[in-house]
């Protein structure tokens, strides 16, 4: 049947992080057929053919009707370690691309423009600044968001959401392969790994990535050690602006006095350290010297001081709207067939992505 899109079979596959062949064995098909549909444009996808391969991805047969637009994952921003192996790579980029087009989709259906573009033009730089012009950079984009210059961002993924910044936890069991969190250029979208992460982390992890969508939309550095401090540097200005930064810090500070400043901000110890050396109010004798304590105190892996932790709100109320499902509290009530037939994606993984902010819709049925 020639509605169904081959493309959707691959993309189905590295979701999952299976093999050509585990994915011809789990339909009871041969690795050859399963190359052929994919490879040949020209070959007919019967529907008793999607329907094994559906059922085998736990994935709605619509999944495999729709059209995606093409993302080139060389783009997708986040760090890659040593260790990651292809298969993991290709899960977290299917999945990023699954997530960017559902959103692109439930935009058109709850008729909410993408606003972002407007206000990151206004500060997305188009040549490379230097450190200064970063922290100038997350300085505008906190008026932007609506903050004042200076003071602690009372929460970070509200702040971005406010202005049409979708931002999703993925469910790819990433471990430490890569770093905390991905974003696309172009895309106003930010995804990351939860994985019972702190909220110090998590708050840095979505300052970082807000830095990449506003500092690399029109240029990206060759060295991606470079983009990737840019987006540290930005997301420690925008979390302890450089006047605070000044009038909190100093150079007598032990560890412990850095407690109070992460109680009071939110930064973790870690970065506010960073933070200090990067300001040149500690120098680098004594930047080493608080790692080496943190490191025997065991910080460095489960640092002292909980901060709260922050949840997504925006797209589970993008899907409310979409379908109709929003109560009185603003509370998202989605029906299942609904939101698998027209976005082709399973409603627990929707729910996922919404921080199981979705409630399954009861549809009663008369006979």
């Amino acid at each position: 049947m020639n509605e169904f899109n081959p493309a959707r079979i691959e993309l189905a596959r590295q979701y999952r992080g299976w093999t050509k062949k585990e994915l011809a064995e789990r339909c009871g098909m041969t690795p050859t057929y399963i190359g052929k549909l994919v490879a040949d444009p020209t070959a007919r996808l019967t529907e008793s053919s999607i329907e094994k391969i559906a059922y085998a991805t736990s994935l709605p047969l619509s999944f495999f009707m729709l059209h995606a637009t093409d993302m080139d994952r060389k783009h997708l921003a986040f760090r890659r370690k040593k260790k990651i192996t292809k298969n993991l790579d290709n899960r977290i980029c299917a999945e990023f691309e699954i997530l960017a087009d559902t959103i692109s989709r439930v935009r058109a259906m709850s008729d909410v423009p993408d606003e972002t573009a407007s206000w990151l033009d206004e500060v997305a730089p188009t040549s490379a600044p230097q450190a200064q012009g970063v922290r100038r950079v997350a300085a505008d984009t906190r008026a932007i968001l609506g903050l004042p210059p200076t003071g602690a961002v009372s929460n970070v993924i509200r702040s971005a959401e406010r202005k049409g910044v979708v931002i999703a936890p993925l469910t790819v069991d990433v471990s430490d392969a890569v770093s905390d969190g991905v974003t696309y250029p172009g895309k106003t979208l930010i995804g990351y790994f939860p994985e019972s992460k702190p909220g110090d982390r998590l708050r840095f992890t979505i300052a970082h990535e807000l830095g990449h969508l506003v500092l690399h939309r029109y240029r990206r550095p060759k060295d991606v050690s470079l983009m990737e401090r840019e987006a540290n540097e930005f997301a420690g200005e925008f979390l302890l602006p450089e006047p605070d930064a000044r009038a909190v810090l100093s150079s007598s500070m032990m560890l412990e006095d850095y407690r109070y400043v992460k109680s009071g901000w939110g930064i973790s110890i870690a970065a506010t350290v960073r933070r200090a050396f990067d300001l040149g109010v500690i120098d680098g004798n004594k930047y080493k010297s608080l790692y080496v304590r943190m490191a025997q105190r065991h910080w460095t892996k489960h640092e002292p001081v909980e901060v709260r932790a922050e949840h997504p709100i925006l797209f589970a109320q993008m899907l409310g709207r979409a379908f109709g499902g929003l109560d009185g509290t603003g509370h998202s009530i989605v029906p299942r067939s609904g939101l698998e037939g027209f976005l082709g994606i399973p409603f627990e993984l929707a729910n996922d992505w919404c921080d199981n902010g979705l409630t399954e819709r009861t549809e009663s049925w008369r006979i």
